[in-house]
């Protein structure tokens, strides 16, 4: 082939390839807004749904998650003339199948006003009846899976089998959405509280007290513990208690722990930060965390005997409960051995 007929060739696959990716960019373009246009419409329609009695509804930045394995897409504020209702969460979390959307209303007075599934990847005709209209865990009063929280409160136990009817041979899917509305509804309600509280937040603290870091590294004994930060409470010259952040692995994640632990070897407060896992977001939950407190270090801590773990998420539970053991026994040995 002669240069000038490769070249003729080169010129012509060139203008091809231009006319194709502008094409393709314009096809993109006129697409694009127009997926962008029906995702709003949709989500508006969803909002409108799971808070009937809103006028509008305005963006807001005010909710946040505590664990990263849930995501908190978008938030709104519910308005009506009167003023705020609430606010609805779209939260994406793990499913049996991958990631599920919600989109989840929750009342100023912590009622859930509804629960949208937005996207379920869940096996058909099991798990994905979650987002079936036509399907129905109650069907003398035609009430879809997702239909059952409206008017449930946040505080409720969302135990499937008990306080929710599970979907038919998908009891993993009906958990991981009850678990993922009461996460979500808890922190709704937290931020509509921070929102309307005027008062002035009880110190963590006495106002006697200084709260210091610690002047050594606090290490645990038990393989797996990260001990992230030791605070120290001091009272006048005295320590009085020790508190550390800490994390280590649970059942398929991670789980973050808060624990403080008083020179007498009492647990004074336990807080689940962050977990990971697949099936432990129950595990969030304040109450959980409740139970160690008031308990020594001496304490087994066992799930099962001294401990209660959430249904569920037995494995989660358990792990999480070691991690505050060994927490607990490391601060109060650090304690105990003075220098802090």
């Amino acid at each position: 082939m002669k240069t000038w007929q490769m070249i003729k060739l080169g010129l012509i696959l060139a203008i091809y390839t231009i006319v194709g990716c502008v094409g393709l960019a314009v096809v993109y373009n006129s697409t694009s807004k127009t997926i962008a246009a029906r995702q709003a419409s949709d989500l508006q329609n969803a909002l409108q749904e799971v808070f009937p009695s809103a006028t509008s509804f305005t963006p807001t930045d005010k909710v946040t998650s505590s664990s990263p394995a849930v995501i908190f897409q978008s938030a709104f504020t519910a308005e009506d003339p009167s003023g705020l209702l609430g606010m609805a969460v779209q939260v994406q979390g793990s499913s049996y199948g991958g990631a599920t959307v919600l989109l989840v209303g929750v009342s100023n007075d912590g009622t859930i006003t509804g629960v949208k599934v937005m996207e379920n990847k869940d096996t058909p005709g099991l798990g994905a009846n979650a987002a079936n209209p036509a399907y129905y865990v109650d069907k003398a009063t035609t009430t879809t899976f997702p239909g059952q929280f409206t008017g449930k409160k946040v505080t409720d136990p969302f135990v499937v089998k008990k306080d929710v009817i599970p979907i038919t041979s998908a009891t993993i899917t009906s958990r991981s959405i009850a678990s993922l509305v009461q996460f979500t509804g808890k922190a709704i309600a937290a931020a509509l509280n921070s929102n309307s509280s005027s008062q002035t937040p009880v110190p963590v603290v006495p106002p006697t007290d200084v709260v210091r870091p610690s002047s050594r590294p606090v290490t645990s004994s038990v393989s797996g513990v990260s001990i992230l930060e030791t605070l120290v409470t001091t009272r006048g010259e005295t320590i009085v208690s020790a508190s550390a952040k800490a994390r280590a692995m649970s059942y398929d994640g991670d789980v973050t722990v808060l624990v403080a632990v008083s020179t007498s070897g009492t647990i004074l407060n336990v807080q689940v930060l962050e977990i990971s896992d697949s099936q432990g977001l129950p595990v969030l939950a304040p109450d959980f965390a409740q139970q160690f407190v008031g308990k020594k270090t001496s304490a087994a801590l066992a799930v099962g005997s001294d401990i209660t773990a959430v249904t569920g998420a037995t494995f989660s539970s358990r792990g999480t409960a070691q991690l505050i053991k060994a927490t607990a026994d490391a601060l109060f040995k650090a304690l105990s051995g003075g220098g802090l």
